[in-house]
C-alpha cells in the first residue's frame, strides 16, 4: 500500500526532503530566496513575514482558528526547518491569544514566522504593511498572498496587479526575498460549479511575479487535485459535478461541516497547500504535465463570447476524461461548461464553448465590462481523468478586438475632460472598423475609423465638455466605446464617477446610500437646503496651521438608542500624503468613531497604520487621544459631531492652509443604526450617508480603502469650480 502525506505519495515527499541539495537545488534557492537560502546553508536565524487574508491567517471553523502554526505558512516553514536540520522547529512570533508559539518544545535553532495577515483585506492592505511595519524585524523572506477578498468584491485586475508590483518594491527595497502566491480557490458566485471567482486574479499574480523574477506558487492549482479521478464513461455533468463535490470537502470542518463555507480552507488542505509552497521553494524541476491547453475567444454579441478550447496530450498513452469551463470571475458564465474527451497520444480536440456576460444599464445594449485595464480573457478550466483532476487557466486576447482604457483618473477638471484608451487587435491579421464614444445620454461623437495591425493596439482618445448639473456635489455618467468591425456592433461600457471639490467652511451635502448617483445639491446655509427638503448630514471643514476641524450637521435622520449597538457610527477618510500623490493609486485608512446617543465627547478609536496614506514609515504609530470628537445639540436643536484632527499627525503632508493647489483628500461615511422588521438592531443602506462610495462590486466603484475614490478638499476659502473624478 502507498503511504500518503499531505495528499502526496510518501515516495513524492522523499524526493523533496532529501539532504543534501543538489546542485539544481541550490541554484534554484539562490535564484529565487538568496537571503533566506544563505541563512539556511549555515543555520542562521530565519525570519519570514506573511502578508495576506484569513486563508494565510488561518481561520478556521474550528478549534485551530488563529493557529498559525497549522497553517500553510506554518506547514511550508515546517518542511524548511527539517530540510535544513532546525532541530527547535517553528517559532511564530507574537501568536494570537490562547494560540502557542511552537508545536513542539524541541530545544535548538528555530525558523520564525511572523504573520501579518488580517481578514478580510485584499491586494491593496499590503501597501499599508509594506509602508509600515512588515520590515521592523529585517525578514528575509516575504510571503505574498491575496485575492479572494479582491475577487469576491469585483476589485479590478489592475487594482490587484499594481497593489502587488508596489508590494514586490518594496520588499526588494528592504532587501528581502519576496514570494508572490496565487489565492486559494474557493467556491463562490455564479455558474455551475462555482469555482472561477479567483482565477483571473491568480493569472495576474503569475504576471507579475514573473515580470519581477520572483517566485510564483499557485495554492489554488495545489488543491485541484483533491477533487479526484472520475472513470470514463460518466455523464460528464455527474462527473465534473461529483469532482467538484470532492474538492468542496477542503471546507469540511469537525464536527459538522457547514454548508456556508466556501472560502477557508481546513488544516488538512492547508497542508496540502504548505507542502506543495515547500516543494515550489526546494525544487527546480515542477511536475511534467500530461496536457496542453489553449484558447481563442471571439465576440459573438454584446452578451455572447465564443472560446474555441484545444486540449492536447502530451503523454504516451490514450486519455479519456472530461472538460470543465469555469466563470471567468465576476464577467463570464460558460452556457456548456461540462464536456468529455478521447484523446490518443498526441491527439488533440477542440471545444466550442459558450459564454455569456450579464446585462448592464450602463450603455444602450451595454454588458458588464471587462477590466478597466485588462484586454485579456483569462478562462480557467477543470481536465479530470480516471487518475486525478488538474486546473488550468488559459489567458487570450479577444477577438476582434478589446478596449484598455490607459487614463482612469481625472483631476482639475471645469469644463472638458479627455478619455484615452488603447483598442488591441485579438486577432493575426489586420482589423479594421469603426467606433464612436459616448459619454451621458446624449453626447455621443461622430462615427471614426481606424485599422489595427496583426495582434498590435494602437492609443485613441476623445474629448467631451464636461458640465455637470448646476449646483450639484457629485454626479455619475454613463461613458461608453461603440465599435462597427467585421460585421459586428460592440459596446464597451464604464461608468464615470465625478465629485466636486470642496473649499475650507463650505457647507457640503453628503448623499444617501440609496440614492447615490443622483444629483445631489450642494445647500448654501441650514439643513433646510438639504436636497428635495429631506433630512441627510451636511459636512463642513475647516483648518488652520495646527487642526483640520470637521463639522457634521444631522437634520431629521434616526439618532436614538439601540441595544447594544451605537447610534452611529462614522468613517473619515483623509488622504495626507504629498500633494503630488493626493488621489492617486494606494492606501488610506479611515478614523473610527462609534457615537452614543447623549451629548458629550466621544472616545475616538486610535487610527490604524498608514491611516493617512501609505509611505508614512516604519511603525508610525498615531498617538490616542489627540483626535478628539463631540457630540452635541446646536441653537437649532439640531444635533452636530465636530472631530479635530491635529495638523502633526499628517506625517508626510506638504501643502498649506492658504495655498489654492493644496489638496487633501477627504471622504465621511455614516451609518445610523435602527430596529429592522424582525426587532434586531443593525445598520441598514437607507440609514447610511457618503461624500462619496468607494465600495466595489461590478457596477460600483473602488475599494473604500483606495484614494482614488476619496473627493478633494481645497486648503482655501471659496467655492471651487474644479472636480476630480474617476472611470471604473
Amino acid at each position: 500500500m502507498l503511504l500518503v502525506i499531505c495528499g502526496l505519495p510518501a515516495t513524492d515527499f522523499a524526493s523533496v526532503e532529501a539532504y543534501p541539495l543538489s546542485l539544481e537545488q541550490r541554484e534554484h534557492l539562490k535564484t529565487y530566496i538568496p537571503r533566506t537560502f544563505l541563512k539556511l546553508d549555515s543555520q542562521r536565524q530565519v525570519h519570514i513575514v506573511a502578508l495576506g487574508d484569513s486563508v494565510t491567517w488561518m481561520y478556521t471553523r474550528d478549534d485551530n482558528n488563529g493557529n498559525w502554526l497549522l497553517s500553510y505558512l506554518g506547514n511550508f516553514s515546517t518542511h524548511l526547518a527539517r530540510e535544513f536540520f532546525y532541530p527547535g522547529g517553528v517559532r511564530a512570533l507574537n501568536p494570537e491569544d490562547g494560540k502557542p508559539a511552537k508545536l513542539k518544545s524541541h530545544m535548538g535553532k528555530e525558523i520564525f514566522i511572523e504573520n501579518l495577515a488580517i481578514p478580510g483585506r485584499c491586494a491593496l492592505d499590503a501597501l499599508q504593511r509594506v509602508s509600515t511595519d512588515a520590515f521592523l524585524n529585517s525578514p528575509d523572506l516575504v510571503v505574498i498572498d491575496f485575492g479572494i477578498n479582491d475577487s469576491v468584491r469585483g476589485h479590478s485586475l489592475d487594482s490587484y496587479r499594481r497593489a502587488l508590483q508596489r508590494s514586490v518594491d518594496a520588499c526588494k527595497a528592504a532587501q528581502a526575498d519576496v514570494i508572490i502566491l496565487a489565492p486559494s480557490i474557493i467556491r463562490a458566485g455564479s455558474g455551475p460549479m462555482r469555482w472561477g471567482l479567483t482565477r483571473p486574479y491568480a493569472t495576474v499574480a503569475k504576471e507579475v511575479a514573473n515580470q519581477n523574477g520572483v517566485l510564483f506558487v499557485d495554492l489554488g492549482k495545489s488543491l485541484a487535485p483533491l477533487g479526484g479521478g472520475i472513470p470514463a464513461g460518466v455523464q460528464p455533468e455527474a462527473a465534473l459535478l461529483t469532482m467538484s463535490d470532492r474538492l468542496g470537502r477542503i471546507f469540511e470542518f469537525d464536527p459538522m461541516p457547514d454548508p456556508e463555507e466556501t472560502l477557508h480552507p481546513n488544516e488538512e488542505a492547508h497542508a496540502v497547500m504548505g507542502r506543495a509552497l515547500f516543494k515550489a521553494v526546494i525544487d527546480p524541476a515542477p511536475d511534467a504535465e500530461i496536457y496542453d491547453l489553449s484558447a481563442k475567444a471571439v465576440v459573438v454579441d454584446n452578451e455572447t463570447v465564443k472560446v474555441t478550447a484545444t486540449l492536447r496530450n502530451l503523454g504516451e498513452k490514450p486519455r479519456k476524461g472530461y472538460l470543465g469551463a469555469l466563470m471567468m470571475g465576476q464577467v463570464l458564465t460558460p452556457a456548456n461548461p461540462y464536456q468529455d474527451f478521447d484523446l490518443g497520444p498526441g491527439k488533440s480536440k477542440d471545444f466550442e464553448l459558450e459564454y455569456k456576460r450579464p446585462a448592464t444599464p450602463l450603455a444602450p445594449g451595454g454588458h458588464v465590462a471587462f477590466d478597466v485595464a485588462d484586454p485579456n480573457l483569462r478562462l480557467s478550466y477543470f481536465v479530470v481523468d480516471e487518475e486525478r483532476s488538474r486546473l488550468f487557466d488559459v489567458v487570450t486576447r479577444l477577438a476582434p478586438v478589446s478596449i484598455e482604457w490607459t487614463e482612469q483618473r481625472f483631476k482639475n477638471l471645469k469644463d472638458k475632460v479627455r478619455f484615452e484608451w488603447r483598442f488591441v487587435n485579438g486577432s493575426s491579421d489586420e482589423t479594421s472598423g469603426r467606433y464612436r464614444i459616448g459619454m451621458g445620454d446624449k453626447a455621443v461623437s461622430g462615427w471614426v475609423p481606424f485599422k489595427l495591425p496583426a495582434l498590435g493596439a494602437k492609443k485613441f482618445e476623445a474629448t467631451f465638455p464636461f458640465a455637470p448639473p448646476k449646483g450639484a456635489a457629485r454626479y455619475k455618467s454613463a461613458v461608453f466605446v461603440e465599435v462597427e468591425v467585421g460585421g459586428k456592433t460592440i459596446t464597451f461600457p464604464r461608468e464615470l464617477e465625478a465629485i466636486r471639490d470642496v473649499a475650507l467652511g463650505e457647507r457640503t451635502a453628503l448623499s444617501n446610500y440609496m440614492d447615490y448617483g443622483s444629483v445631489n445639491q450642494l445647500p448654501a446655509s441650514g439643513s433646510a437646503d438639504l436636497p428635495d427638503g429631506k433630512g441627510g448630514v451636511v459636512m463642513r471643514v475647516d483648518a488652520d496651521q495646527n487642526f483640520l476641524y470637521f463639522a457634521f450637521d444631522f437634520a431629521d435622520v434616526g439618532f436614538g438608542p439601540v441595544p447594544n449597538t451605537p447610534s452611529l457610527i462614522a468613517d473619515i477618510a483623509i488622504d495626507a500624503r504629498p500633494v503630488v500623490e493626493v488621489g492617486s493609486f494606494g492606501f488610506v485608512d479611515k478614523i473610527r468613531i462609534n457615537c452614543p446617543p447623549t451629548d458629550g465627547p466621544i472616545a475616538v478609536d486610535r487610527p490604524q497604520f498608514a491611516a493617512f496614506g501609505d509611505g508614512a514609515g516604519n511603525n508610525v504609530v498615531i498617538p490616542s487621544g489627540g483626535i478628539t470628537a463631540e457630540l452635541k445639540t446646536i441653537t437649532t436643536g439640531e444635533r452636530r459631531l465636530e472631530l479635530r484632527v491635529p495638523v502633526a499627525y499628517l506625517i508626510r503632508y506638504d501643502g498649506k492652509v492658504g495655498d489654492p493647489n493644496s489638496v487633501l483628500g477627504v471622504n465621511a461615511s455614516f451609518s445610523f443604526s435602527s430596529i429592522d422588521d424582525k426587532g434586531q438592531p443593525g445598520f441598514q443602506p437607507e440609514g447610511r450617508y457618503v461624500h462619496s462610495a468607494p465600495i466595489s462590486g461590478p457596477g460600483q466603484t473602488l475599494y473604500m480603502r483606495d484614494p482614488r475614490g476619496l473627493g478633494r478638499l481645497r486648503l482655501v476659502n471659496g467655492q471651487p469650480d474644479t472636480w476630480s473624478a474617476h472611470l471604473y
